[in-house]
């Protein structure tokens, strides 16, 4: 054997030479044992809290759109019912179903005898949507 040639088992390099106790891993059958990382288990644990925060956000942005959709139907509903005054902001006003049509008053149901006929109160806000009370 020539002094450029080395066993396939030898760790060995033109630089260190012999550097097996240099490595981070084993380098014969006598070494400590070498366990791989559980790549998988790091893997499947990291994406399900990716999908678990996707999850969240979306819900999220699902709850956003229905609070959406709902102010937007009262505010609609409201404002397409017969108002007779001009409503002031943060003031409650009381919606009924009156004569076939629904109309927004100043009366609560309480002052007046047509509780059967209530639908709801509901406060003007200041950028024009109704909040039901």
């Amino acid at each position: 054997m020539s002094k450029k040639e080395k066993p396939m088992m030898v760790v060995w390099d033109e630089i260190n030479g012999y550097d097996a106790k240099l490595k981070k891993y084993p380098t014969n059958i006598g070494s400590f044992k070498f366990d791989l990382p559980d790549v998988w288990s790091v893997k499947n644990q990291q994406t399900k809290k990716m999908i678990d925060v996707f999850e969240t956000e979306k819900q999220e942005i699902i709850d956003k759109a229905q609070k959406l959709i709902e102010s937007y139907t009262v505010s609609t509903m409201v404002w397409e019912s017969q108002i007779s005054f001009e409503p002031i902001i943060g003031n409650t006003y009381h919606l009924y179903y009156l004569s076939g049509k629904k109309t927004l008053s100043l009366i609560s149901p309480n002052e007046w005898n047509k509780k059967e006929f209530y639908i709801g109160s509901y406060k003007l806000t200041s950028d024009g949507k109704w909040e039901k009370v």
